[in-house]
């Protein structure tokens, strides 16, 4: 027994130390470039108090994208892994993984209000800049290993925007839940899944109704008509009249009164 003692302590212990060598990592890469680059190593232990931390904090504080990206760095390897194959299945999604294209670095916001109206570059520019939104703002990448899935991920969350514009979908909590329902119908990514049945807990009992009536059946609807979002080289689109790209991928129209 003293043996067992001593040793549950000695793993008591080296847990507690590589938790803080994992908070020293974590702290020595703020203010880092952002990107899929930012690899933080990190041993399978170390992914899974991430992940568990991540997520309490995450539902007591939806707003924290940190605790939210972490947690879907640190689940959503095999979602990835899936998303990668449809990805080379595609002829687009082939070229976006070799060309890996950034947002963040391609995206100039003033220079988007530029395109003609009604074109989907002039409509983004008019959802973000109506937001105060920036495409620098969304998370980089830090516990993935693989670095294509990585930059996948990567791709994923600055495109979410994109999907914003494209679906007609709001930005309320209710368009929010959604959106993460068509987004997780498509990719799979377990993080989709915390928003997608969490949020709900935020919005009135009506609301809770319509979600499961209108809301929802319409994200199962786009989830299958709507090619994969994530073979969408949106910045080869810019140019093209948004209502026409929505017939023209089968994007079924919001439900009369849609968030």
């Amino acid at each position: 027994n003293v043996v067992a003692s001593a040793k549950s302590c000695f793993a008591v212990r080296t847990h507690v130390h590589s938790a803080s060598r994992l908070g020293r990592r974590l702290l020595s890469h703020r203010g880092q470039t952002h990107g899929w680059d930012q690899h933080i190593p990190t041993s399978l232990w170390e992914k899974m108090f991430i992940a568990s931390s991540s997520a309490v904090g995450a539902l007591r504080n939806p707003e924290r994208a940190d605790l939210v990206a972490a947690l879907g760095d640190t689940t959503g390897v095999p979602a990835l892994r899936n998303i990668r194959r449809r990805m080379l299945s595609d002829e687009s999604g082939r070229q976006i993984l070799k060309e890996k294209p950034i947002l963040r670095d391609f995206v100039e916001l003033e220079k988007m209000g530029s395109y003609k109206e009604g074109s989907l570059g002039r409509a983004y520019f008019e959802f973000m800049s109506s937001r105060g939104f920036s495409p620098q703002e969304r998370p980089c990448v830090r516990f993935v290993d693989d670095p294509e899935l990585a930059y996948i991920m990567l791709r994923y969350r600055e495109v979410h925007d994109f999907v914003h514009v494209l679906t007609g979908l709001g930005t309320s909590v209710e368009g929010e839940i959604v959106q993460k329902w068509f987004e997780l119908l498509q990719t799979g990514l377990p993080v989709c899944l915390l928003s997608a049945t969490v949020g709900p807990l935020r919005i009135s009992v009506s609301d809770r109704v319509r979600l499961a009536t209108e809301w929802v059946p319409w994200a199962l609807r786009a989830s299958v008509q709507v090619p994969f979002f994530m073979n969408l080289y949106y910045e080869k689109l810019l140019d093209r009249d948004i209502e026409n790209l929505r017939r023209e991928l089968d994007v079924p129209p919001l439900p009369h009164g849609a968030p």
